[in-house]
This record gives structure tokens, sequence and C-alpha cells, in this order.
């Protein structure tokens, strides 16, 4: 290995290029001079290079051809990520090394400089045996080769600052597994954004800059922003994209959460104790001052989410760059940020080459849909968003189909956002309508599998509203643009739009409230999502208020911030009189955190139940009688304390899930869960008085996950466990 004084620096070049990490065919390139380091620090160093699984380019000929770098070695050059330059005591004799120094420096990728047995101070000044090979070189050079070794020095000054690394496979592991952002496959103008963009970042200044990111909901600034980031993240110590901020800090529980988030992805810290917003701040003030970080807020809509995230520059180290979208170019003025972009529409050429690369796979439009195309491309009026959606809809569609749509937007405003967006909906048909519908208003990300669980047709639509660019699929999350949302909202509220009782989804805590308080629920509503922490005033159920909503499907009432209001206070009340009931034949999904009542109603049928979640109830027993429930899939009773029965398992013969975590009364599990073959994962912790698991219990073989505790007899956790 190398000596004390081998160091390794990180060169932080120009702005890279944004050429993506799926293209490189290497992930390290080594440059060395051969004679000097190939069999000793060379070969150890690519070695262990390869054992870590890096796949490195080592050229083994090196043959200076007449000092022209040959084609192989050229395209490895273009084709490797980063770069590893073994400056040794002869590495300047080499015309072929210092050739091959130059191509490296101009790609403006990330530049990894070792310093082999040589003083960082030469190479800086040139002084010592790069000294010595430059005199060497210049003897009786003619003009073209002296403009060839001034190449040389310029380059060799590039690498000169140094600080000693002791291990160079953790520099490039860390920087190689530096995680990049997906974004679409079929980006347009994206040149241009970050050409402008890279002259307002400024990447080698050592300051600290804020840049603001604006323009109108679908206008792509989250786009170029991912962008933007793949491009610079190598260049800084801790980089952290956090994605929608307005969304998530709509209560303090979530602002806390996006705090955790940036602290983690700079410090890395786990089981870090942390209960409030200022103490995150003292946190990031302390913590990140030293550190040169990369940090995105995606989708701010308010100062307030700068106030507790970004405050100041001197919150972060030297060299750091924070970067805001948003669609409120004041909030960027307030914030006083250095530099604000605005990420405007696509002009013509753009737009009609986004449009048809979904209209068509293609760049431009096939010839019978030129004229149709054009109009298509005139209406979206450069709006990223809209061309994709419009694009989508079209496509495989005859050109009556095309004419039939571009005569009914003739009859609605253009510049009507919602409208455009509307055009995709109505291209789909009854089922997939609802199934998105369902999406927008209680959905947005959730888990994919638990939407097709809980809404039915759901798994054959969400490949068509994903194709048609409705929503999108992250990490298995379905996730929408907000246009998109608003759109699906707007569609429900436009259905009667002075009547939220004959709506199909219900959402507002205040028309939820205007629909109880007047009993006019209809059978139209089909869904209920009631967040109480949202509630402003003190909400009443009654028997009478539901007797009407006979096609109730989803019903959930939960608190998003904890049992508290959305500013951290009081929960405000929700009254539910003993004997209270509500239609149960068409429910599919019950979901009721702190359902005060003894049991669920008498008339309770839920014959089409699929997921039950009654957690931190006052039930003492799930049923006033039993009945077969067979789509019953999902059933969470955690820290239900007065639950003392467990219901008979016989009876749910399909349940996948069954948690009744922390029901400290349960004192008997019934014994026909042993025989639940679809049974996948069962959690029985902390419940204390269960003194004996019943021997059945033993055939659950197949199940992924097993918890259970008690006094007498401790069962422990289980992972594809046989018994």
């Amino acid at each position: 290995m190398a000596s004390a004084n081998t160091q390794i620096i990180p060169y932080s070049p120009p702005p890279p290029s944004s050429r993506s990490s799926e293209q490189f065919t290497y992930e390290v390139f080594l440059s060395f001079r051969g004679e000097d380091t190939r069999y000793g620090f060379t070969d150890h160093l690519y070695e262990t290079l390869i054992s870590h699984g890096i796949v490195t380019f080592r050229d083994d000929n090196e043959l200076e051809r007449g000092g022209v770098i040959a084609s192989e070695l050229q395209k490895a050059i273009e084709e490797s990520k980063i770069f590893v330059i073994i400056l040794s005591e002869n590495y300047a004799n080499s015309r072929w090394c210092l050739d091959e120094l130059v191509e490296i420096s101009q790609l403006q990728r990330l530049i990894l400089p070792i310093f082999y047995h040589v003083d960082p101070s030469d190479l800086r000044k040139q002084t010592g045996s790069y000294e010595k090979a430059f005199f060497d070189h210049e003897k009786e050079a003619d003009e073209e080769k002296r403009e060839k070794i001034q190449k040389w020095r310029s380059a060799l000054t590039k690498v000169h600052e140094a600080r000693l690394i002791k291990d160079i496979i953790n520099v490039i592991c860390k920087k190689l597994n530096s995680k990049l952002l997906d974004v679409e496959e079929n980006m347009v103008g994206m040149d241009s954004h970050l050409e402008e963009l890279r002259s307002l970042i400024k990447i080698e200044s050592n300051d600290v800059r804020m840049i603001g990111i604006h323009g109108l909901g679908g206008i792509g600034k989250t786009t170029v922003s991912k962008v933007v980031y793949n491009d610079i993240s190598l260049l800084f110590k801790s980089s952290i994209f956090i994605v929608d901020v307005r969304e998530r800090s709509q209560y303090y529980e979530g602002r806390l959460k996006l705090q955790k988030e940036l602290i983690n992805g700079v410090i890395k810290e786990k089981n870090m104790e942390i209960n409030s917003i200022q103490e995150v701040v003292s946190v990031i003030k302390q913590r990140l001052c030293s550190k040169k970080v990369l940090l995105i807020l995606d989708d701010v809509s308010k100062s307030e989410q700068l106030e507790f995230l970004a405050r100041k520059l001197d919150w972060f180290g030297p060299g750091s760059r924070i970067i805001i979208t948003t669609r409120d170019q004041r909030l960027l003025r307030e914030h006083e940020v250095h530099e604000s972009y605005e990420v405007k529409g696509l002009g013509y050429n753009k737009s009609i080459q986004l449009f048809c690369q979904y209209a068509f796979k293609k760049n431009s439009p096939e010839e019978d849909y030129v004229d149709l195309s054009n109009d298509m491309v005139d209406y979206a009026n450069g709006l990223p968003l809209a061309l994709k959606v419009l694009g989508s809809s079209l496509h495989g569609r005859s050109v009556r189909q095309w004419e039939s749509t571009l005569q009914n937007l003739k009859t609605r405003p253009h510049v009507d956002v919602h409208k455009v967006l509307k055009i995709s909906y109505e291209g789909l048909d009854d089922i997939e309508q609802q199934v998105l519908l369902d999406i927008t208003c209680f959905f947005r990300g959730c888990d994919k599998n638990d939407v097709t669980r809980l809404i039915e047709h759901a798994e054959s639509c969400i490949p068509v509203l994903c194709e048609k660019n409705l929503i999108t699929l992250y990490c298995n999350y379905i996730e929408m643009h907000d246009l998109i949302q608003e759109m699906g909202r707007e569609i429900a509220r436009q259905e009667h739009p002075k009547e939220p009782g004959k709506w199909s989804e219900l959402w507002d805590p205040a028309d939820i409230s205007l629909v109880l308080r007047n009993n006019t629920g209809t059978e139209d509503v089909k869904g209920i999502f009631l967040d109480m922490s949202r509630a402003r005033v003190a909400m009443e159920f009654t028997t009478e208020a539901f007797s009407k909503m006979k096609g109730l499907r989803l019903f959930k009432v939960y608190w998003s911030c904890g049992f508290t209001n959305h500013m951290g206070g009081e929960r405000t009340e929700l009254h539910v009189p003993k004997g209270f009931e509500f239609p149960s034949y068409d429910l599919r999904y019950l979901h009721w955190e702190g359902y005060p009542l003894e049991s669920l109603p008498s008339n309770f049928d839920g014959e089409n139940l699929v997921e039950l979640n009654l957690k931190h109830s006052s039930i003492k027993y799930l049923w006033q009688r039993e009945k077969l429930r067979e789509k019953l899939k999902v059933l969470k009773l955690s820290t239900c304390h007065q639950l003392t029965y467990m219901p008979c398992s016989s009876n749910m013969p399909n349940l996948e899930e069954v948690n009744i975590e922390s029901c400290g009364s349960l004192k008997k599990v019934d014994s026909w869960i042993g025989f639940l073959n679809n049974l996948t994962s069962l959690d029985l912790s902390l419940c204390q008085k269960i003194e004996k698991l019943p021997r059945t219990i033993q055939g659950l073989v197949e199940v992924e996950f097993i918890k259970a505790s008690s006094q007498g007899n401790i069962f422990v956790e289980k992972e594809k466990w046989g018994m």
C-alpha cells in the first residue's frame, strides 16, 4: 500500500455533465504511470476496487502510439464515472499520461487525485520531479508542442489542493453509492434549464447560496430540480431531496418529520431522541453548519415552512446549496434567495416533441395527425403536464376520436388547466373513473397493495391510470401531480356543487359536518374520510344522519396528528351516542381510531368487509352477533385495552393479517387461528394476560411474521419459522 504521504483529495470540477448513471460502462477509471506503480500500489488498489464490486478500468497497455490517445482508451474515458489519478514521481514524464489527464479534465466529472510519494506542492508549483519533466518536454519544442505542454500544465494545476484520506476505497464507495433520483425517460428541454441553473448555482463558489425555482403547477419544477440533484449531488458531502413540503407540513407532526428527514440525511445517526420543532432547529444549526450540503426543498408554499428547515444561510457549511421549488415567487423574495429561476412553458418545437412522445411514442406526429397534433399543442399552451396527459389519452385513437376530442376542447376555456386534465378523466370507462376519484380523494401516498385490496377493480385500473400519466408509482406508493388531485376532487364537487350530501366522496371535515348536521346524506355517498385533527368544530354522529347512506363503501375516522388538532392543541370532540348504527352491507373498509362504543352496532353486517381497523378503541367485544365474513382479510385491534374476547376466527377464514397488539385485557386466543391458511402476519405482543397460546398455532408454518409474548409462556418473534 502507499506510504503515509500518499494522499487523495476530492476535486470538484465545473458542473458535471447530465449523463445518467446507467450510461457509464465503468464506475472508476485508473490513470497512472505504469513503471512507477503498476506492480505495487496500483495493483493493490485495482484488486481492492474489484473485490468491492466496483467496475474499474485500468489500461494495461500503456502505449503512447505517437502521443495520440487510442480510440479504445478514449471510449473508456468517456464512459467512466469517477477518475482516480495516481500522481507519482514520474507521472509528468509520460506524454501519454498527460494527454490522458487533459482528456479527463475536459469531461467535467469527479476526479480523485492521489499523491503517491509526491509532495502536493510540487504539483501546485510544478517543482521537483515535475519541473524536470516539463524542462525535458520543452527542449526543442515547436509551437504546436508548446501549446500542448500548456494544456498539460493547466490540467495538472486543477488538482493541487490536498488532504489526507486513510481509506481510498471508502471515498469511492461513498460516491458510487450516492442515490440518484428517478426521472422520466421522455424529458424535453432539460438542457436549457440545466445550463441556466448551473450559472445561478455557481458550484465553484465556496459561499452558501439559496436558489429558487418557481412556476405554475405542472410546469415541471420538480423534474427540473431532480435533474439538478442528479447533476451535482456527487460534489457534496451530503445530498437531501425533500419532496412535497407543502402537503407534509400542514400539521405539527408532519413538520417534525420533515426536520428529522433533513437531519437523518446528513448526520445518519440512529435513535436520536427529538421531540419538538425548536429542538430540531437547534440540532440543524449545530450539526450542519460545518458540512457542505445540497438540500432541495420541493413544493414549498409558505415562508413558515422555510423557517424550520432552512431559515438562515449560517445553518449550513461553506459551499452548501439550498434549492427551493415553489409556485409562489413572492415567497422567494421574502426569503431573500440569491437567485430566482422561472420554469417557463415549452415553446412549439419542444411541445410538439413532448406531446408526440406520449401520443405516438416518437418525436414527430404521424402524417394524418399533423394538424390535429398542432391544435392539441396549441391548446396545452406549453404546459408539460397537459402535453403528457393529452398525448397519453389520445395514444392509439382514431382521427375521428381526435377530432371529437378537439371539438369538445373548443367549448371550454383552453386556459383552464383543470379542463385539460379532465379530458383524460373523461377518456376512462366508468370503473376507471371511480377508482381514480377514490385515489385522488382518499388514497394519495398510500401503498399500492393496500389500495388494490380496498378498492374494487383497482388492480386492473391502476396500470391504466399509470399509462395515462394520471398517477405514478414511487417505491410502490401511489403519487400524482397536485393538479391531478385537484381535478379529481373538483369532479366530485361538481356532481352537485351546493349539495355535498350527494357527492360520492366526502373528505373535508367542514362538508362532512354540514351533511351530518342537516341530515342530507344520500345513497350517492360512497366514501367518508374524516380527519378529526382538521375538524374545527365538535362533530356528532347520529343514526338518522347516516341512515340514507346505504351505498357507503369506505369509512375512515382518524386523527392524523395523534389525537390532537392540526395546531397541536386539544382534540376536537366526536360525539357518538349509545345504540349508534350506520349502513354496513356494502362497506369494504372500516377504519375508526378511538371507536367509543363497547362493540360494533347490533345491525352491523360487514358481509363485504375487507379491512377492519379499530385501534385505540373502547370495544370489549367485536360483534354482537357472529356471522360468516369471508371477504375480511385484515383485522387490526391494537391498543384496545378493554377487549376481553377475541372474535371467532372460523367466521373469518380468509384473514391474512391480524394485529391485536397491546390488548391488555385479552386472556385467550381463539384456537381457530391456527387454521387460517392465508394468514401471513400475526401480532399478539404486549397482551400480558394471555397465559397460554393454543396448540393449533403451531400449524402456521407459512406465516411470515409472528410476534407474541405472555407472562407465563414467552412466544418470541418469528419470521418464516416452522414449529
